[in-house]
């Protein structure tokens, strides 16, 4: 099993019941990623469990679309390439730099060279 947050590698999770299913290990849902089609169960709230076949996917979702507009919500990363990435502003994707992809996050141009946002730090804006 793989165990990823729901808001992260771009990923857009759909609920597909109406009320939380019971098991042994206790009440979870299932969800479906729209753009992909892999299946999770969620048994904490903005968590999910995968299914080990689908490890590759998980990782980043092949088939979504991204925007070239991208608001952050949390930055972690310090330093002087970071400071204007404050909650709530919107950064335009760069493409990455050589040798460098995006498979856990977004490039957005930091104080002079371009920055990683993780997944988690960031919503795609349309």
């Amino acid at each position: 099993m793989v165990i990823l947050e729901m808001n992260e590698n771009g990923h857009k999770w759909e609920k597909q019941n109406l009320v939380t299913l019971t098991s042994s290990k206790g009440g979870y849902d299932l969800y479906v990623c729209a753009n992909c089609g892999i299946k999770g169960k969620s048994y904490t709230p903005g968590f999910i469990e995968i299914a080990e076949r689908y490890r590759n996917k998980a990782m980043g979702c092949p088939n979504c679309e991204r925007t070239k507009v991208v608001r952050v919500t949390k930055c972690v990363a310090v330093g002087k390439e970071f400071e204007a990435l404050v909650p709530g502003s919107l950064h335009t994707v760069v493409p990455p730099p050589p040798g460098q992809n995006n498979k856990r996050g977004e490039w957005v141009m930091g104080a002079t060279e371009p920055v990683l946002l993780l997944f988690r730090e960031f919503t795609y804006v349309d």
